[in-house]
């Protein structure tokens, strides 16, 4: 307790009496042994007179950059070149949240969307409810690739 050490060493990282020390606290005001006032055993930099010292100047705040006086320096520091990040660039912008629960509410309609795109609710276009149109033989139900020779070329 005089040297003001514990055995898990929180004491001497945070300066703060921790749980070993506390229990012993109380047991010396239990067998009747003179503790002394509590703060004594924190260190003077968590003591409250210690925060009202630190704290009794104010700190102004900074003006406008108006009022900033022009620096003599002769050397005018300009940013890096900008130079293009590798890879593929963005195509599309990233949308905010409102523009993606606006894109919801509606059902594609209003934006000229097709019969499936109507059909689905959603904003992405799918394949429900459209029907193939074959290129060789112009028969519905498949394409060009899977096409048995049903007619055409």
């Amino acid at each position: 307790m005089a040297e003001r050490v514990c055995s898990c060493r929180k004491w001497e990282l945070t300066r703060l009496p921790y749980k070993h020390v506390i229990a012993i606290l109380n047991d010396k005001a239990y067998n009747g042994e003179k503790v002394g006032e509590l703060h004594t055993y924190a260190h003077r930099v968590h003591w409250l007179e210690t925060w009202k010292i630190a704290y009794v100047y104010k700190v102004e705040p900074i003006k406008g950059r108006a009022i900033w006086p022009i620096s003599e320096c002769p050397v005018k520091i300009t940013p890096p070149l900008h130079h293009n990040q590798p890879g593929r660039p963005k195509k599309k912008r990233k949308q905010s949240v409102e523009e993606k629960s606006q894109k919801k509410g509606d059902n594609g309609a209003s934006r000229g969307g097709s019969q499936s795109q109507v059909a689905s609710g959603s904003g992405k276009l799918t394949r429900k409810f459209i029907k193939v149109t074959c290129n060789k033989c112009k028969n519905k139900g498949h394409n060009a690739r899977t096409c048995k020779g049903q007619g055409g070329n």
